[in-house]
Parts: C-alpha cells; structure tokens; sequence
C-alpha cells in the first residue's frame, strides 16, 4: 500500500489559539531529529511526500533547519501548512531547500497582529519557485483579506490562480472531529487509510489529518510494523467501511469534514 501522502505532525505546539482548531489535553513537545529520521526510514516505501503537520504550527520546531535537512536527505518531497505568523522569520532556512513543493497558509486563523498579511506577502516573493495557497473561511473577515491579495496580485480573473504558482482556497467552515462534539453521522466516505496516513508527535499512527487526540489510531511507528499495522483487521474494517459509506471509527462519525465527500 502507498500513499498520496503522509502527515507528520513534528510539533503539537502551536503559537495561535484559534477558536476553529479542535482543543487537544495531549502533552505537548517537539518531536526530536532522531525521532523523525528514524519514521522517515519506515515510511520511505510508502510515499515520497510528507507534510509537516498535524496540530500544531510546524514552524515553531525548535530545529526546523533540522528537520528540513533530513527530509532532502531521504529524498522527500515536503509540504507545508503553517498560520504564517512566522514565515518571515523562517524563510531564510526554507530557502536553503529545493525539496520544499508548496506552502499552505491559513489566512482564517485569528492573528491580530497589525502587518500580519505585509509580512506574509513579504516572505512568499522571496520563495518564488515554492507553490503557495492561501487558505480562507467562507465569511466576512476573509473576504477584506482575500481582496487585499486580489490587490497585491493585480488579479481580475474568475479561478482561484492569483499569479504564477500562487493561489487561494475557500472553503465552508467546518465541526472539527471530536468524539465529544455534537455531530454524528454514521454513513459517509472519507479518503484517510486511502491517499494518507497521520503520524502523531508521539508516534501514534492516525487514518485523520484532522484528529486532535489521536482517536483514530490505528498503531505506534516506534513500536509497530507498518506493514502488519496496514494489513489489521481494524484496517480492513475502516476501509471497507468507507468504501461502503459505513462508518467504521466513533471519531469519523463525528466528523463534519467527511461529508464533503458526499456531495
């Protein structure tokens, strides 16, 4: 089995305290450099390109030139998804690498801080040749911020392309999965376990790239083989849930994001 993609989540701790991102009581901590080579050796065979996140902002890992270095070294092709608050500060160590594809900034988190987008902005026209998607709810706030780039880009086209390799998403706002949320929809298809897999900072396997507590593990890559982890019958139970449009984990079933997939 390969993947489209695996998410690792290399630290659970995040400088922003948005009101959308799903609370966790997971301890939190950077996961170490020895930690993630030795997953890089375990995943190499199962997909070449990683993303670094989870929960957590990925940009506040205390050695991220680190954590980059290693992932040139086992040929992965890595993807971003940060808040942005400190892409400026970490651009001069992101342009050290040619392995890095896109860069995912979510403009819908709550930052006040008043030259937020300037600095944003800023730091993308040094990494002209690294795709960027700029991420955004579907409301009124994003709707200033959205314009603002519209501006910026001199952009009156009717796609979501601002310029070369740059572009926006705007998507409805969504109940973060929780199992002690109040939504519950037992039929649905999602495609976890079919294009990726989630690596925890404490090496919890997890089908979800949106779960906050680990409720969807499904192994431990410290202390289990990929391959047996893959061929479980919880696995086969999941997967042939879904491809039933039977839910199988109590997290997916409280899951809003899944019924995208429905429509």
């Amino acid at each position: 089995m390969r993947f489209k993609k695996i998410y690792i989540e290399i630290t659970n701790r995040c400088n922003l305290h948005c009101s959308f991102c799903g609370n966790n009581n997971r301890y939190k901590e950077d996961m170490s450099l020895d930690r993630f080579e030795f997953i890089l050796k375990k995943i190499y065979k199962y997909t070449k390109y990683i993303y670094l996140h989870v929960k957590g902002e990925p940009l506040l890992h205390k050695n991220l030139d680190g954590i980059l270095f290693l992932c040139n070294k086992y040929n992965m092709i890595v993807n971003i998804t940060t808040n942005g608050v400190l892409l400026l500060d970490k651009i001069n160590i992101i342009r050290k690498y040619d392995n890095i594809r896109q860069i995912n900034i979510s403009l819908h988190s709550e930052n006040n801080k008043d030259n937020y987008l300037e600095d944003i902005l800023k730091a993308v026209d040094m990494i002209p040749d690294i795709y960027i998607s700029y991420r955004f709810w579907l409301d009124n706030s994003s709707k200033i911020l959205l314009d603002r780039l519209k501006v910026y880009y001199n952009y009156n086209g009717t796609s979501n392309r601002l310029s070369n390799k740059r572009y926006f998403s705007i998507e409805d706002e969504f109940i973060w999965p929780s199992i002690s949320n109040s939504y519950y929809n037992d039929k649905g298809y999602c495609y976890g376990l079919k294009s990726h897999i989630g690596i925890l900072v404490d090496g919890s396997i997890v089908i979800c790239c949106l779960d906050t507590n680990g409720d969807s593990k499904i192994g431990n890559i410290f202390e289990d083989n990929i391959d047996d982890i893959l061929s479980s019958d919880m696995v086969s139970n999941i997967i042939n849930g879904f491809n039933n449009r039977c839910v199988y984990l109590e997290l997916c079933k409280h899951c809003s994001y899944k019924d995208r997939f429905n429509k």
